[in-house]
């Protein structure tokens, strides 16, 4: 009879246990995040997913990986509740009237190089060369641009521009010397040197700050959505927070999204981005913002004239910092 009773107990626990596990699940919010590239940009989303923290607030997240600029275009299409995207080609979207709103900022800095093959000693080689981006008005485009314009080259007229998709196949296209340079970004920058492919201009040097890792999401959903946008940037904040202080936890959530499998190679990127790049409190810089729209407005007469902050909500930091949320998670 003891042995009859006690089974049904157990019987008993697990269905109820099982009622809760679905009801947990149902009351998870779907969320769906896209990011542009593999690269360590990227890596606060990453690491942020990689700890569960999205899921500690209250989400079940969707991570959609959208190649270069069609991100935004999904984004704006409404199959996108939040982005990570680089600020300048989010900008270029909105100042064309996209309805997309900055709302933190983990990096100010461009970790990004021109690099070239051997044959090229300086700026002046490139004349009738052919130089590589990922796609037109992707971030690695519209850096580049106005470089060119600098040193008196002229894109598409006395330096070729050529579109190829992905970062890995653009190193091995300037080290075969199939294209004469590219503008690739870590930790892929680091294999082209490996590959005797060298560095004509290192972004992160020019003395512009330019916000490269950004949150972004619909002006629309984010006024509907307030609890929504504060409960995702907790996570976020939280998720910086463990990048920073959790080394292993980093390098695997660059070896699961980033795709890098070399330990040296992870470790490398792991301690530059934590201690280069990775701002410890993503809070946007109205002043990069500017820097990036005045950097926009020399290809782009809708982009001259704007201001900072038709672009962007500090609301939302500001009350994580106001309510005490932020010195919570850096006491």
């Amino acid at each position: 009879m003891k042995t009859l009773y006690s089974i049904r107990l157990l019987t008993f626990l697990v269905s109820i246990s099982l009622h809760a596990s679905q009801a947990n699940d149902a009351s998870a919010e779907r969320l769906r995040v896209g990011y542009p590239s593999p690269s360590a940009n990227f890596y606060p989303l990453f690491a942020t997913k990689e700890a569960n923290l999205f899921e500690k607030y209250g989400f079940e997240p969707e991570m959609i990986y959208i190649q270069g600029v069609q991100l935004i275009a999904v984004h704006v299409a409404g199959q996108l509740d939040f982005s990570s995207v680089s600020g300048l080609v989010f900008l270029q979207a909105s100042v064309e009237g996209s309805d997309l709103i900055l709302l933190a900022s983990s990096n100010d800095s461009q970790p990004m190089k021109l690099m070239v093959h051997s044959g090229i000693s300086g700026p002046r080689d490139l004349k009738g060369k052919t130089v590589a981006v990922t796609r037109f008005g992707s971030l690695t485009d519209l850096l580049l641009r106005p470089v060119l314009k600098n040193w008196g080259l002229e894109p598409q007229k006395d330096v070729k521009l050529l579109q190829i998709g992905r970062l890995p196949d653009m190193v091995v296209a300037i080290a075969q010397k199939k294209v004469d340079g590219g503008v690739i970004s870590f930790p892929n920058s680091l294999q082209a040197e490996k590959m005797g492919v060298k560095t004509l201009l290192d972004f992160a040097d020019s003395g512009l700050d330019i916000p490269s890792t950004t949150v972004v999401a619909s002006r629309k959903y984010a006024n509907a959505h307030r609890e929504v946008v504060l409960r995702f940037l907790k996570a976020y904040v939280e998720g910086t927070r463990r990048l920073l202080t959790d080394k292993e936890l980093g390098i695997r959530a660059l070896r699961k999204y980033g795709g890098v499998n070399d330990r040296e190679l992870l470790t490398t990127t792991y301690d530059l981005f934590t201690t280069r790049y990775t701002k410890k409190v993503p809070k946007i810089n109205p002043k990069a913002v500017e820097t990036a729209l005045n950097l926009l407005a020399e290809g782009n007469p809708k982009a001259k004239g704007r201001k900072a902050e038709e672009f962007m909500d500090t609301s939302f930091m500001d009350e994580l910092e106001t309510t005490g949320f932020i010195k919570s998670v850096w006491p």
